[in-house]
């Protein structure tokens, strides 16, 4: 059986409380999460003593981390902030990221223009991006972001493909595709990318509206998704990421003392799980 492990963005349990979010985690029996924003900030900008209570509390719980998401180079490509990033927030990301365990370390392709076509500048951008990382001890992972260049999956593996370093690889996002407009990330677009898959980030889009919705309701297909990554033998992680605050009514429960971002969280943990073990 092909070992798909699960994992949760932490902030998509409770943006408010990382201990609470650590608390259901433990409660739902996940046994990562993925590190992106904390009441103070967007990791890893954040006071020392907020990561070391994060740490210690992930520690007691017996968790572990799948990944970190710092959003670098959700910018443009000349914003002054990227000399920032190189200087002290990659580093300070790769020391944390391997105190917790891991190695992986995502980022974006700068927010889009006006241009045509990737600027070469944001492929040096992520070149340089991905050896420095790799001096740090840490490898990249792209994600494909609506708002940024490498929108779709085929834009970003185009960017990695040209960058052409074993350093960087792909955080497939199928709903960030969807948001950027395409019609079918699975099956159209796996094919041509699933060579450089070694992430994934799960949440779906509602067509009618162009906004989030529960995993099982959207545009994605991920019951054919995640069939394939199986078949293809990916045992990297499967992070799930909600986005949806409003829970749907059918979903309430009397007494229910969750809120409506843990209630979707669980939810959509709780369909994939039911899939993955039908599938085992």
């Amino acid at each position: 059986m092909i070992a798909i492990q699960l994992s949760i963005f932490h902030d998509e349990i409770n943006r408010e409380s990382p201990n609470r979010a650590i608390e259901l985690a433990r409660e739902w029996a996940i046994t990562h999460v993925e590190v992106r924003s904390f009441p103070n900030g967007r990791f890893p900008d954040v006071p020392d003593s907020e990561l070391e209570t994060f740490s210690k509390n992930l520690e007691e719980a017996g968790l572990k981390v799948s990944g970190v998401s710092p959003g670098f180079f959700k910018c443009p490509w000349n914003d002054p902030s990227i000399d920032d990033v190189f200087r002290q927030g990659l580093p300070r990301a790769c020391e944390w990221a391997q105190r917790w365990g891991t190695d992986l370390v995502s980022c974006f392709a700068c927010r889009r223009d006006g241009s045509q076509t990737v600027p070469h500048a944001v492929i040096d951008l992520l070149g340089r991006m991905a050896s420095t990382i790799q001096q740090h001890g840490c490898r990249l992972a792209l994600e494909n972001e609506s708002v940024c260049w490498g929108a779709s999956g085929v834009e970003a593996a185009g960017i990695i493909r040209q960058i052409g370093s074993e350093n960087i690889s792909l955080c497939w996002d199928p709903g960030n595709s969807s948001m950027a407009g395409s019609e079918n990330p699975y099956p159209d677009e796996y094919q041509d990318i699933k060579d450089l898959v070694s992430h994934v980030h799960m949440k779906n889009v509602d067509p009618t509206n162009r906004s989030w919705s529960l995993i099982n309701e959207g545009a994605v297909d991920w019951p054919g998704q995640l069939d394939a990554l199986r078949i293809d033998g990916y045992t990297g992680f499967l992070v799930i990421e909600t986005h949806l605050d409003v829970s749907p009514d059918e979903f309430r429960v009397v007494g229910d003392q969750l809120s409506d971002q843990e209630t979707n969280t669980l939810r959509n943990l709780e369909f994939v799980r039911s899939y993955l073990d039908k599938r085992a």
